[in-house]
């Protein structure tokens, strides 16, 4: 189970990764650039729930894949002369009997292992394995 998976397996939705490519310089076969973000499309904390007054805007987990996507409309709609790949990490941060746990170690992407303290730190795991896939 990958760090990316873990956090979204309890969702209803499966996690994914959504990359693009751009290709506003056909002339070169090079991607130059790399945009990335995260979006957890709701951010419950996991097993260590947030509290109230924090929760109500966890829709806001989002906002790295926004502004990735974002980012890619401008350069389609600039013609912007550059090969740039967008990748966003999508995952909701659900729980269930299938939620991972404080105390769980978990492989990366990259195959380093990672021992969970806080299931709210589900952002950082989304993104490190997102990086590795871009």
């Amino acid at each position: 189970m990958l760090l990316h998976f873990a956090v979204g397996k309890s969702a209803s939705s499966e996690p994914r990764y959504v990359a693009v490519e751009y290709i506003g310089n056909p002339e070169s076969k090079d991607i130059e650039y790399a945009i990335v973000g995260k979006g957890l499309t709701y951010d419950t904390g996991g097993l260590n729930l947030k509290p109230t007054n924090s929760i109500e805007d966890m829709y806001l987990d989002k906002s790295g894949a926004c502004a990735t996507l974002g980012a890619l409309h401008g350069a389609i709609h600039s013609n912007l002369k550059k090969n740039i790949v967008f990748v966003v990490g999508l995952a909701e941060n659900s729980i269930d009997s299938d939620s991972y746990k404080p105390m769980d170690i978990i492989k990366s992407r990259k195959g380093f292992t990672v021992e969970i303290g806080n299931t709210d730190a589900e952002g950082r795991l989304v993104l490190a394995d997102t990086l590795t896939y871009t």
